[in-house]
């Protein structure tokens, strides 16, 4: 019985990891209560298949297994938490160039300043990522991992730093793509502001300029919105790519 215990808190732990740090999973308005128990409810179903392992007599190995399983579960959170970020990226990049910059809001969710558009856009992306049903293809990814990946099994591999190094790479390349249409927009208002103070020489540039940027901004990003619902597909595809080469970084075995 007590090894049958252990074995069902070590997936717990795992599952239980990555619901306290993966995106919508892991915010406030997610309770502790929800975490724990759906955790325990995804344990009760899968725990039948799960390969169990040998439970170690001594203490700190046992607790050494805990370690682990709590750190794969919090890794494989905080690999789609990154993926997710590129819309702050995004956000900033786009307040920067529209004079949005001084402007942050409090994010009580993570308790840190976040950009005004970047939160926007981050809530519009939780919205579009759950009418989809993408949170399905996560949970399915965290089983999964269960059999590539027992407990017990996974140890650190030089594999695994390279797949979170290319994950931080991943975020700052698709934050970049998805203000380039914005950036253009920006960059052409400040050519026409460019012109129309050489030609009126009268006209205050500093002054008109925050408003015109800011209208053609917020007018480029209502034509874009469309677009950008479209390009989240490819944010969500790279999350569930980065989660599964993540674990095959942890696999000792070829």
């Amino acid at each position: 019985m007590e090894v049958q215990i252990i074995n069902f808190l070590l997936v717990f732990t795992r599952i239980f990891g990555f619901f306290a740090i993966a995106p919508f999973f892991g915010r406030r308005e997610f309770p502790f209560q929800a975490r724990a128990g759906l955790s325990a409810l995804i344990v009760s179903i899968i725990y039948p298949v799960v390969d169990k392992i040998a439970v170690p007599y001594a203490l700190w190995e046992t607790v050494a297994l805990f370690v682990k399983e709590i750190a794969v579960g919090l890794l494989m959170g905080f690999v789609v938490l990154i993926m997710f970020s590129a819309v702050y990226i995004f956000g900033e990049i786009v307040d920067f160039e529209m004079g949005f910059g001084i402007v942050s809001v409090i994010d009580p969710q993570i308790n840190t300043q976040v950009p005004i558009l970047g939160n926007f856009f981050y809530i519009l992306t939780i919205l579009v990522f759950l009418t989809i049903n993408g949170h399905h293809i996560l949970l399915s990814t965290l089983i999964k991992s269960f059999e590539v990946l027992p407990p017990g099994e996974q140890v650190l591999r030089q594999n695994l730093l390279y797949g979170v190094l290319e994950s931080f790479y991943a975020m700052f390349e698709a934050g970049v793509k998805m203000s380039i249409p914005l950036i253009s927009a920006t960059l052409l208002a400040d050519f026409a502001l460019g012109i129309m103070a050489r030609t009126v020489p009268q006209m205050n540039v500093f002054i008109v300029g925050l408003p015109f940027k800011i209208v053609i901004g917020v007018f480029f990003l209502i034509i874009l919105l469309p677009a950008f619902v479209i390009t989240l597909d490819v944010l969500f595809n790279g999350s569930y790519e980065m989660l599964e080469f993540v674990i095959q970084g942890m696999i000792n075995r070829p």
